[in-house]
């Protein structure tokens, strides 16, 4: 059985398990060897306001995409249909092309 390892900063520890959920409340992040975070830490983190006021408006504009995703993918059907339109025409065009 590996052991886990917990990063916070540029340290990285290699931990047992039963210590685990002390280093997360502590504020370390479960890392996998690749140095990607499996498990956020739990506690023991301050972020800055401009940081937290930064991820707030991120998520606001998430929010806010949905609806801007339904009327793109009207647009896109819009956009399908009028295509099939235009095929046909060009395909009737060019069979009168060959017949003369």
């Amino acid at each position: 059985m590996k052991l886990p390892k917990i990063k916070k900063g540029n340290r990285v520890l290699t931990v047992k398990e039963e210590r685990l959920s002390s280093y997360l409340k502590q504020g370390y992040d479960q890392v996998d060897e690749k140095g990607e975070v499996v498990k956020r830490a739990t506690g023991g983190k301050t972020i800055s306001l401009g940081e937290y006021n930064k991820v707030v408006d991120e998520l606001e504009k998430l929010k806010k995409t949905p609806a801007n995703t339904d009327e793109l993918n009207k647009q896109v059907e819009d956009l399908k249909a009028e295509l099939k339109k235009v095929r046909t025409e060009n395909t009737k065009l060019k069979k009168e092309l060959e017949e003369k």
